[in-house]
């Protein structure tokens, strides 16, 4: 999500809301006018082989996801990854590998998706902004509201650890 100036000036409450109107104005732009774009999404694995999963504030309500984000300009995917995770759970990667490569039709957008098994260690924190729950799910006990494409993802970052 792209940053809002002044963001952390704002009541939680308000900042939200924010999200949600550049959510959709975000969608609305990428319809007209098609850009081609560059996005990481992230399988974070704890010592426990457990994934971590977020719930954004913008989003589908109640519908579990992974960690993702575009690739900023002069970034690496490798670096956005990174830099994600550690923005929306204040985790860092101990080990980042790839383990898959799709394009991606985003509302109206082409996106190349990189997607990275992230293994972590350490407590994540959220921000009750942009985040609003995050939790570590069992392989065998992922939720059942969990997007296709975050089942995906997880599946194929599950066969690639091995």
């Amino acid at each position: 999500m792209p940053d809002i100036p002044l963001a952390g000036l704002m009541p939680p409450a308000v900042h939200r809301l924010a999200l949600k109107l550049g959510e959709r104005a975000r969608r609305i732009w990428w319809r007209w006018r098609k850009p081609q774009l560059r996005g990481c999404a992230l399988v974070p694995l704890n010592a426990d082989g457990h994934v971590l999963m977020v719930r954004h504030s913008y989003r589908a309500r109640g519908e579990w996801q992974l960690v993702t984000g575009g690739v900023d300009k002069g970034e690496s995917h490798e670096q956005a990854a990174a830099r994600e995770l550690e923005e929306e759970v204040g985790l860092k990667a101990h080990e980042l590998a790839r383990v898959l490569r799709e394009p991606v039709e985003m509302h109206g957008a082409s996106n190349d998706v990189i997607v990275f098994l992230a293994r972590v260690e350490g407590a994540f924190r959220i921000d009750n902004r942009e985040i609003a729950e995050a939790r570590f799910f069992a392989p065998d006990a992922l939720p059942a509201a969990m997007s296709e494409w975050a089942r995906r993802y997880v599946e194929a970052a599950l066969t690639h650890r091995g």
